[in-house]
């Protein structure tokens, strides 16, 4: 099963389409939904199956304390130095044959990482 992603704002665009120019199937959110607050972000993916993968903690709290829906979320919590140190993190963790982020609330740091089920 290929699992769809949804770049959350705060990710590059350039990072975006090089990493769908390598095969991954990865979108941003659409021109016309920019601007949607993280409730609507997660709406919106969920409806479309997507996994968000983003820099903002408040998913955490809308998922654990707001118990809002979500096929899963991948959150950065590492420094975007660079668009490329950005593209090399979130291509490192697509790559990973044995993350399957669907039902969790994945948390990459830059020497770790922790998974939590989604309740």
């Amino acid at each position: 099963m290929k699992i769809k992603y949804l770049a959350d704002e705060n990710i590059p665009l350039i990072v975006i389409k090089e990493l769908s120019e390598l095969g991954f199937s990865i979108e941003s959110i659409p021109s016309g939904k920019r601007g949607m607050n993280d409730k609507e972000v997660m709406k919106y993916a969920f409806e479309k199956g997507l996994v968000i993968i983003t820099f903002d903690k408040d998913f955490g709290q809308l998922i654990f304390k707001e118990k809002v829906n979500s096929k899963g979320i991948i959150l950065l919590r590492v420094t975007p130095t660079s668009p490329k140190k950005i593209k090399s993190i979130i291509k490192k963790i697509l790559e990973d044959k044995e993350l399957i982020p669907l039902g969790k609330f994945v948390v990459i740091h830059e020497k770790h990482m922790r998974i939590v089920d989604l309740p």
